[in-house]
């Protein structure tokens, strides 16, 4: 994959592979409480996200900033903050199993079954806010280096193409 920056598409393959086995466990424990049907909606969301993503890299040209854009940097900020939502709902519903004020219908499976899906969770929200970092770094080199850019058609005898309005002496 040419058109990613380095780390993007490994992290990307990270969260796929990561997200896919938090839903893989949380399917297991879903008849403990109605709540862990938060773990496939919040899988599609990231799989829609990724999946946008890499259609929009093959689809453009590497210098757009399209891939950078302010919704998707939003998207994947909304997506971690989801995730740790996540997280700490099945932190607090293992809390509870632990001791003993959930009823659980899977008892046989064990706590390690409620741990599994916590863990798989927590990993997602470091690796989606990492995406959400190296997003928001790469839009601002981007805005920064566009910034700068020279401008044809600006003459040095009038305005300068960087001033934001008259110069004090005009």
């Amino acid at each position: 994959m040419d058109s990613f920056p380095y780390p993007l598409f490994p992290l990307i393959c990270a969260s796929l592979c990561i997200s896919t086995l938090s839903l893989i466990f949380a399917t297991l424990i879903v008849s403990v409480s109605p709540i862990f049907w938060i773990f496939p909606a919040i899988f599609i969301s990231t799989v829609a996200y990724h999946a946008t993503t890499i259609l929009i890299s093959n689809t453009e040209s590497p210098t757009s900033r399209r891939l950078f854009s302010l919704p998707n940097l939003v998207a994947a900020g909304a997506l971690t903050c989801l995730w740790a939502a996540v997280c700490g709902i099945a932190i607090a519903l293992t809390v509870l199993l632990a001791k003993g004020r959930l009823k659980d219908a899977t008892a046989s499976r064990g706590l390690w079954s409620m741990i599994i899906p916590c863990v798989c969770a927590l990993l997602e929200t470091i690796v989606m806010g990492s995406i959400a970092a190296y997003t928001r770094k790469e839009r601002n080199q981007r805005l920064y280096a566009e910034k700068w850019k020279w401008r044809p058609g600006h003459s040095s005898a009038g305005l300068s193409q960087w001033s934001i309005g008259p110069r004090s002496g005009e």
